[in-house]
């Protein structure tokens, strides 16, 4: 097995773990600091991402953090918008409901309804 097969193996795991305890939640995270966190340089995480799932870091962050949006507005429909917005890492509700409908083409009020 080649030194890139294994160091994508190594990242690929330490990343799979970091999202099951959901680390994308935390505000402000920088690939700086997911580096630090699961040891492995900027570069090689970067093009991880890139290469596996298509987006930049803060694009993934986002998905990431979207997907957990969709899941807590089925979970409790009745909590604000500004509150999973919080919840879920963004820091204020226009930069999550500008986020959100990139990735779902519509607003989080409007995803809600036609759930």
């Amino acid at each position: 097995m080649g030194r890139t097969m294994k160091k994508n193996e190594i990242i690929k795991d330490r990343l799979e773990e970091w999202v099951e305890n959901k680390g994308f939640l935390s505000p402000r995270l920088t690939i700086i600091e997911l580096c630090k966190i699961i040891g492995i340089n900027r570069t090689y995480l970067s093009n991880y991402i890139n290469s596996t799932y298509g987006l930049n870091f803060n694009l993934w962050i986002n998905h990431l953090r979207i997907e957990e949006a969709k899941q807590l507005m089925g979970q409790t429909p009745k909590r604000s918008l500004s509150e999973i917005a919080e919840r879920i890492g963004f820091t204020d509700l226009a930069h999550f409901s500008k986020q959100f409908k990139l990735q779902e083409g519509v607003s989080p009020s409007e995803w809600r309804k036609n759930m």
